[in-house]
């Protein structure tokens, strides 16, 4: 056995004696205080992510408890992941959704988190019961809607009024406009497939009574391709690609784009000299429906799984209803329905622009129904058109074709 000399027990003594830690005592060390993670997703363009992220920091540095871990995307591709996470149950905890997603997502209610649960941390004073009942399936608050959204028709002022023309109300001022500007080489109207869509099926709405979902029928579709090719033949429409640069280049003289587009889409043409004038929405004389219809823009939704709902709450709240993110946000996303939120904006003089005057055409109408989910199923959007193209190019019949598409795509 081997033993230590005297001089190396002298050391190891001296060791400990600097150190400062003794045979008969231990230092304590009080456990590290963690912040709780929380992951919160969006999607939407550069300047929404920089004013999150902005808003991302005064929320940590008010709860220093919490640490949010971000993420954001374009739509399809935020789209395209959420699909994946939720199949799994590993989704965001908190989450911004499309309102088409929570029939997607939680037909029954069991989706997302009840957040009549978290009302002790979630001021739902600042909804109406009717705003809340877009974010409820049975019975459960799923989601709280930020703002509203509908399409909205918006016009380059100076391109009208050089042409000696005013902001169209019904059809036949849409042609009629077409008609003085086709000449010049401007369309009337940059829209994306989808906004096209829309704009069929409330023009077949209002012209025949119909809902589209539940009533309409072949004949109904052949009236719609018939309709499409007739705005696209007279400089309404085109079936070219839609281009943002269209309308900030003044190659038309307007767009057709949600409330919550204008921020990207529209002002920048203000940013380049031009007016922006917001019109209503295009009406057949003595409609029988309005056709137009409403959705929340988005809403925030905590996940099913959260493993700290009262932390997950706390940045829900902070998004909606502070001062703080009020003033970041304005109007991008349309103007807001909370109550304390929008007070916030009134007081600083941010009720103003493109976006306010759009959300005010949504205000202006009380005939506007909530939008079907299937309006914007984007499957039924892409087949119609190939349908329509197979016939407007003459590769197959109208009536082939509409009845194809409703084989397909159903309207009951």
């Amino acid at each position: 056995m081997k033993h230590f000399s005297a001089k190396k027990a002298l050391c190891i003594l001296l060791v400990l004696a600097l150190s400062g830690c003794t045979f008969e005592s231990r230092e304590i060390h009080e456990p590290i205080e963690r912040p709780d993670k929380i992951t919160f997703a969006w999607w939407g363009s550069e300047m929404r992510s920089d004013y999150t992220m902005e808003g991302i920091e005064i929320f940590e540095q008010d709860n220093d408890n919490i640490s949010i871990r971000p993420y954001s995307n374009e739509f399809t591709g935020y789209k395209e992941n959420l699909d994946a996470l939720m199949m799994s149950g590993n989704e965001y905890d908190v989450l911004q959704i499309n309102s088409a997603w929570l029939d997607e997502y939680s037909p029954d209610g069991e989706g997302f988190y009840d957040l009549n649960e978290l009302s002790d941390t979630i001021r739902l004073s600042n909804f109406s019961e009717a705003e809340l009942e877009y974010g409820t399936r049975n019975g459960k608050l799923n989601a709280i809607p930020i703002s509203l959204n509908a399409m909205t028709f918006y016009y380059n002022e100076r391109i009208l009024a050089d042409n000696g023309l005013t902001v169209p109300k019904t059809w036949d001022d849409l042609f009629a406009c077409a008609d003085v500007l086709e000449p010049t080489g401007v369309l009337l109207f940059d829209a994306s497939q989808k906004n096209q869509w829309i704009t069929l099926v409330a023009h077949e709405e209002q012209i025949t009574g119909k809902k589209a979902f539940g009533e309409f029928d072949v004949e109904n579709v052949k009236s719609m391709f018939e309709f499409e090719a007739q705005l696209i033949n007279e400089g309404v429409f085109s079936r070219e690609d839609n281009n943002k640069e269209k309308f900030l280049d003044k190659k038309s003289a307007g767009v057709i784009r949600w409330v919550s587009d204008a921020q990207f889409y529209v002002v920048p043409l203000e940013d380049r000299g031009g007016t922006v004038t917001v019109g209503d929405y295009i009406c057949e004389p003595d409609c029988k429906r309005l056709g137009w219809y409403v959705k929340p823009t988005c809403l925030y939704a905590i996940s099913r799984s959260v493993k700290h709902p009262e932390q997950a709450a706390k940045l829900v709240d902070f998004l909606l209803n502070s001062e703080k993110m009020a003033r970041l946000q304005g109007t991008e996303k349309g103007v807001p329905l909370s109550k304390s939120a929008l007070e916030t904006l009134d007081v600083s003089n941010m009720l103003t622009g493109v976006s306010y005057d759009a959300s005010m055409k949504i205000t202006d109408r009380q005939d506007m129904e909530l939008m079907a989910p299937e309006l914007e199923d984007t499957a039924r959007i892409e087949d119609f058109f190939r349908l329509f193209d197979l016939w407007y190019y003459g590769q197959t019949e109208l009536d082939e074709a509409a009845e194809t598409f409703v084989a397909d795509y159903p309207f009951s």
